[in-house]
């Protein structure tokens, strides 16, 4: 059983923490920072509401009126996104490169599907805060209109 074990991926998980030879945490730490910087370049949504003081976003923060976690996912899946194709292309060439190849492919996809089943809790809030906040305005007019 031993020998069955050591054809298969336990062979390479051996081999490919040997290659890193404990570089993941600068590994970690440089694809936040890229996920990070790519989150902010690229992704910030544009039709945020505009606060006029610090104070009102603070509470709207502390009322969880914004939800923070969206944006703290989207950034957890582009650093874990990035950590496993360096990891994958340490597989690729450090150990068999088809075998690398194929587990990056399939766990990225993995990882992929799993945030989105993440994130689609946050886009029902989003939804569900927009039509109240629409209902809210029409019962707002509802009642204004008729004095």
């Amino acid at each position: 059983m031993d020998g069955f074990l050591k054809l298969g991926f336990f062979s390479m998980a051996d081999k490919i923490t040997d290659a890193l030879n404990g570089s993941f945490p600068y590994i970690l730490t440089g694809a936040v920072i890229v996920a990070i910087w790519i989150y902010f370049l690229f992704l910030v949504p544009r039709k945020q509401k505009r606060y006029d003081r610090a104070s009102d976003y603070i509470q709207d923060v502390l009322n969880f009126g914004v939800m923070l976690g969206s944006g703290l996912a989207k950034i957890l899946y582009m650093a874990f996104a990035i950590v496993l194709v360096v990891i994958g292309l340490v597989a690729m060439f450090a150990t068999n490169f088809f075998v690398g190849l194929l587990g990056t492919l399939i766990l990225e996809i993995i990882l992929r599907v799993l945030f989105e089943i993440f994130m689609v809790v946050f886009t029902i809030q989003e939804n569900v805060i927009a039509i109240k906040e629409k209902l809210d305005r029409r019962d707002e007019e509802y009642y204004y209109d008729e004095d």
